[in-house]
């Protein structure tokens, strides 16, 4: 048709006309449009709505892909926040709940739905909430992030702690939104609070210890004390803490005193070599008790991690002033007594004469010193021997030592060692010095019973469970509970006892013999055994998990052949008890026989040695102890000297060593599976030459 154009129109409103067109679906030219041929103007209209159209459609496919774009962000979103492992709370002013991600409901063991418009404050511990409190107004005052860690209650009945972290955005309407993000630290908890429980059970070991100790960092600095070390020093914890000094500030010897020797301090030898230091005697002034006083010192240095010099050193001390008085006075006593012999012999070679008579007299000196060191030997005391323990060489000291590590803890103790090592006597003291000393030590020889009926000993029975059972019976574990059960000759059980064993030291409970119902005990359990049981699993003889459940704290007793400074004592002890039964009077046992019965090896250890002093005794018609057996040394021993203590102790140290790869301390080494502290192990090694090659 006819367009009618305007003959002043303008090309510059062309574009702007063609996208209205578009809009209003109207696809004509407009007359405002200067006048050119109509089928140019058509030409150029159409171009133009062509264009905007394809302009159109591109805005469209970038608008939906920034639309799809935001659609999966939002979602991620979502995720993230639903299925983050802390929970997600926002609140309003008052602690009403508005909204939370489903980790936070799972926390609480509600539904999401559920927490809406609750107080939040409905699911704090009524202990906690005054902490809650002021955490709730610190976060409305203050403009930080605030933090607090209390205890929640989930609607599953359960409480759980939480490390609780606020902020406060200020919202469209002059309020405040709280945003809360909740940790469940629970876990961290528990093992703070078995911290603090294992720091007051170390407390009260150090605090009750008769030995002293001092803890000083690399400067010298006392930063600890116990009580025993105030008593030895005679100064108490205010004169000594934050002060910096050694021993060598005690040493103020006052006039017409004889002083004593100077030596370097064991802490300054510590700190300066790094290794422990052991069995220095050292004098001190007691200004408390106005006496000069020996002390027996040992220092170990510590090392913090990566270090490779201590940081800290630990002083263990002990008074060991009559001890050294004594053993001074005795060898001032022998050493007299040996210028007299010589004397005494001098002037009997110096004529023919008087030789008779000079003998006489020498052989009766003789006489009397040995008379005198079989008297002078009752008279020493051991500072940890412990009821019918008698010896002080370092084997028994080494066992003595480790007897006082475990006794004041529940944990269980396996005793190894050959027949008559006395393994009985060291269960005794261990329970004579537990916390359970009050109660009963009951004992079981696994060995001796007949397998029919050890089940019924150790768990009891029923009246009717089996012919001959006529009344009930309490088993040994019945009558143990509160006290210390000790299983001799374990390795004689048999493997369904063995199971029933284990239950009692894994849950602390039993049945009877013809019972269902369950009894609970707590007793502390000592095995022992003189075999090998590690052989014994391999074999399939012994369970596994038992012999696991036994090993935690295992004691070796030493045979009598690794023992020899300590048969001197044991002799004496058993001559004065068996000749004491028998009315005799044993007083002198000759050097000549102390020698034989040292370089004897003892395959029957202490009980053969018992016996052996009993027919000597039997065999003594005087005061002098004579031998009725001939002990010959064997002229090839396997046990000597291969198989000392101290050779087993640094073979085993080694393979553990070898097997995790020389790694000392830390998680899955060798201090760990040896159950032994890193100081002492290092000293172990030290004192028996172990090093990395």
């Amino acid at each position: 048709g006819t367009l009618n154009l305007c003959l002043d129109g303008s090309w510059k409103e062309l574009p702007q006309q063609a996208e209205k067109s578009i809009l209003n679906k109207v696809y004509l030219v407009p007359e405002t449009i200067e006048a050119l041929p109509i089928k140019e103007n058509q030409w150029i209209f159409s171009k133009l709505i062509i264009d905007k159209v394809e302009r159109l459609e591109i805005l469209n496919e970038e608008l939906h892909r920034t639309l799809t774009k935001l659609e999966t962000e939002r979602t991620q979103y979502l995720n993230h926040y639903n299925l983050a492992p802390v929970g997600y709370f926002t609140l309003n002013m008052q602690g009403l709940v508005l909204g939370g991600n489903i980790a936070g409901a799972i926390m609480l063991g509600v539904n999401r739905d559920q927490l809406l418009n609750q107080l939040f404050s409905n699911f704090i511990l009524s202990g906690d909430q005054e902490k809650h409190s002021f955490f709730h107004r610190q976060l409305l005052e203050s403009s930080k992030p605030q933090r607090c860690e209390l205890r929640l209650n989930s609607r599953g009945k359960t409480t759980f702690w939480v490390h609780l972290h606020g902020t406060a955005t200020p919202g469209p309407d002059g309020t405040y939104l709280l945003h809360l993000v909740l940790n469940d630290i629970s876990e961290r908890k528990e093992f703070e609070l078995a911290l603090h429980k294992s720091n007051e059970r170390l407390q009260v070991l150090v605090g009750t210890m008769l030995q002293g100790i001092i803890h000083q960092d690399a400067s010298g600095k006392i930063i600890a004390i116990n009580p025993s070390a105030e008593s030895i020093l005679g100064m108490n914890s205010e004169q000594l803490l934050g002060i910096c000094a050694t021993m060598e500030a005690h040493q103020t010897i006052r006039e017409n005193r004889e002083p004593f020797p100077t030596l370097e301090h064991p802490f300054a030898v510590a700190l300066r070599t790094g290794l422990p230091v052991k069995d220095v005697i050292m004098g001190i002034f007691n200004p408390k008790l106005n006496d000069n006083r020996w002390i027996n010192i040992d220092a170990v240095p510590v090392f913090t991690l990566g270090a490779s010099c201590p940081s800290e050193v630990f002083t263990v001390f002990e008074d060991v002033t009559d001890r050294e008085n004594y053993k001074r006075g005795l060898e001032e006593m022998v050493a007299n007594r040996t210028i007299d012999l010589v004397a005494a012999k001098e002037e009997a070679e110096r004529g023919k004469e008087r030789a008779v008579v000079d003998l006489i007299e020498i052989t009766k000196l003789k006489e009397q010193l040995e008379a005198e060191r079989a008297y002078l030997q009752d008279e020493i005391k051991l500072e940890h021997n412990y009821t019918k323990i008698i010896g002080q060489s370092d084997a028994l000291k080494y066992v003595l030592c480790k007897v006082a590590q475990i006794a004041n803890s529940d944990t269980t103790v396996l005793i190894l060692g050959e027949t008559g090592t006395g393994k009985e006597l060291i269960a005794r003291a261990i329970h004579d010095s537990s916390q359970r000393k009050n109660r009963t030590l009951v004992k079981v020889n696994c060995a001796t019973l007949p397998a029919n009926l050890i089940e019924s000993e150790l768990f009891g029975h029923e009246k009717g469970s089996f012919t001959g059972s006529v009344a009930k019976h309490l088993g040994r574990f019945e009558i143990a509970n509160g006290g210390t059960f000790f299983l001799d000759e374990i390795g004689e059980l048999t493997l369904e006892l063995q199971g029933k064993l284990l239950r009692v030291l894994q849950e602390g409970e039993f049945e009877r013999v013809g019972s269902s119902r369950t009894i609970k005990v707590d007793t502390r359990i000592i095995a022992a055994t003189n075999r090998n049981l590690e052989e014994a699993v391999r074999q399939g003889r012994f369970r596994e998990d038992l012999w696991y459940r036994l090993n935690i704290f295992p004691i070796t007793t030493p045979p009598l052949r690794d023992r020899p400074d300590d048969i001197p004592f044991l002799v004496d002890f058993y001559v004065k008890k068996i000749a004491k039964r028998m009315g005799k009077s044993i007083d002198i046992i000759p050097i000549a026989t102390i020698d034989i019965l040292q370089q004897y090896h003892w395959p029957g250890n202490i009980r053969e040695l018992e016996n052996v002093l009993e027919r000597a005794v039997i065999n003594s018609s005087g005061p002098k102890l004579r031998l009725a057996d001939e002990l010959k040394r064997p002229t090839h021993d396997p046990f000597i000297r291969t198989s000392t203590l101290a050779a087993m102790e640094r073979d085993y140290i080694l393979q553990v060593l070898e097997q995790t790869h020389w790694k000392v301390s830390g998680r899955n080494s060798a201090a760990e599976i040896l159950g032994l502290d890193r100081s002492t192990l290092r000293a172990r090694m030290s004192k028996l030459n172990i090093e990395k090659t």
